[in-house]
C-alpha cells in the first residue's frame, strides 16, 4: 500500500512556480507504484491529479482535493517491431507562418522510411525522449522538441508542433479505467482533437504510450530538433510561465476576423495586452500568448488577466478565446 505525505505545497512541482499545497501527494517513481497510486484513490474515493512536468497546468492558490500523483516513470522500449495496418494522417494544427515563429524549412517527409514501434511510460520526460530517440537513429518525434512536460502531459493535450501533432504518431496507448483495469486502447479511442484527448474527462488515466517512429535520417532530424529549439526559445520567456495560455483559433475563425495567421497571440497583442500586468502576472513583452510569473504571482493573478483577455476578445472579435492550460484545484 502506498504511504502518500499530507499538506505537499505544489508550486515547486510545476513550472509556473504557482499554487497551493496538494491535500496528499505521493511520488511514483515505477510503473507498478503508479498503477497502485491510481488504484489507490479509487478505492479511497479520492480525486486524482497526476502531474508529470508541471507545465501547462494553473494550480490554485487554495491547493488541490484528493490525491496529487508526481508521475516519475521513466521507461523507454524501443521494440524492433513494425506496426500493423497504421496509415500516418496530419491533423490540422492550427499553426501558420507568422511574426512569432517560421517553421516551413524545418520539414522532412518520413513516409518514405522504414517505421518502428516505440513503447514508451507516461512520465518520461519529452525533451529526454525526442534525443534518446534520435541517438538511436529514430525520427518523426523532433517537431515537438522545445516543449517542456512530459510523454504523458504531451498525449493527455495532444501537443502541437509546428504543422504536427503528437496524436498522429500514437499507435496505441495503456490506461487504467475508474475501476483500476488496465486496457490498451486505439487512438480513436483516445479521441485527439486539437489541444485535447478523452484523457481530459479524469475517466481514464495514461500509464504508456506505443509511437509510431521512422529509421529516417539522423541529421536532418537531429538539425530540426536543435533550430526548432533555438526558434522557440528566442520568442519564449525565461521567467516562469505554463507554456502558451490560449489555444489558437480555427481557420474559419481566423477567416472571419482577418487575420493574417491562426495565432492567438497576434490577436492578444492587437488588443493591446504586451504587458499588461496584474499583480506579480504579466502578458509576455515578445509573445502575447504566454503570462509569465515575475516572481511574486498568485493564481488568481494569472486568472483575472485570462478573464480580462477573454472579455475584450468577445468585445472586439466576438471570439471565445479557450484557455489551453489546465487549471487544477479549488475556485
Amino acid at each position: 500500500m502506498i504511504k502518500p505525505e499530507k499538506k505537499v505545497s505544489l508550486k515547486n512541482y510545476t513550472t509556473y512556480k504557482i499554487g497551493g499545497d496538494a491535500e496528499y501527494f505521493y511520488q511514483a517513481n515505477t510503473r507498478q507504484e503508479l498503477m497502485s497510486a491510481i488504484q489507490f484513490a479509487l478505492k479511497e474515493e479520492m480525486e486524482i491529479n497526476i502531474i508529470g512536468g508541471g507545465s501547462n497546468v494553473l494550480i490554485s492558490d487554495k491547493g488541490v482535493k484528493g490525491l496529487t500523483i508526481k508521475n516519475n516513470v521513466k521507461d523507454i522500449n524501443i521494440t524492433n517491431k513494425e506496426p500493423n495496418n497504421f496509415d500516418i494522417k496530419k491533423s490540422f494544427a492550427r499553426y501558420s507562418q507568422g511574426e512569432y515563429m517560421k517553421f516551413n524549412d524545418l520539414e522532412d517527409d518520413e513516409t518514405k522510411y522504414e517505421k518502428i514501434l516505440v513503447e514508451v511510460q507516461s512520465g518520461v520526460n519529452l525533451t529526454f525522449f525526442i534525443n534518446q530517440m534520435i541517438n538511436n537513429g529514430l525520427t518523426g518525434i523532433q517537431y515537438f522538441s522545445g516543449i517542456p512536460g512530459t510523454i504523458g502531459g504531451a498525449v493527455f493535450n495532444n501537443i502541437h508542433g509546428g504543422t504536427r501533432i503528437i496524436g498522429d504518431l500514437v499507435y496505441s496507448a495503456e490506461v487504467m479505467d475508474k475501476e483500476g483495469n488496465i486496457i490498451e486502447v486505439s487512438p480513436d479511442f483516445l479521441k485527439f482533437g486539437y489541444d485535447e484527448s478523452i484523457l481530459h474527462t479524469n475517466q481514464y488515466f495514461l500509464i504508456s504510450v506505443k509511437f509510431v517512429l521512422f529509421k529516417g535520417n539522423q541529421n536532418i532530424a537531429k538539425k530540426i530538433a536543435l533550430e526548432w529549439t533555438k526558434r522557440k526559445k528566442a520568442v519564449q520567456p525565461i521567467l516562469p510561465s505554463a507554456g502558451s495560455v490560449f489555444k489558437n483559433i480555427t481557420e474559419e475563425e481566423r477567416q472571419a476576423v482577418g487575420a493574417p495567421v491562426n495565432s492567438s497571440g497576434w490577436l492578444i497583442d492587437q488588443m493591446g495586452f504586451k504587458g499588461f500586468t496584474i499583480g506579480g502576472a504579466k502578458v509576455y513583452e515578445k509573445h502575447a500568448n504566454f503570462i509569465v510569473n515575475m516572481g511574486f504571482a498568485k493564481q488568481t493573478d494569472v486568472s483575472e488577466i485570462i478573464e480580462k483577455i477573454q472579455e475584450s476578445a468577445l468585445e472586439k472579435y466576438k471570439l471565445e478565446l479557450i484557455p489551453e492550460i489546465i487549471f487544477k484545484g479549488e475556485k
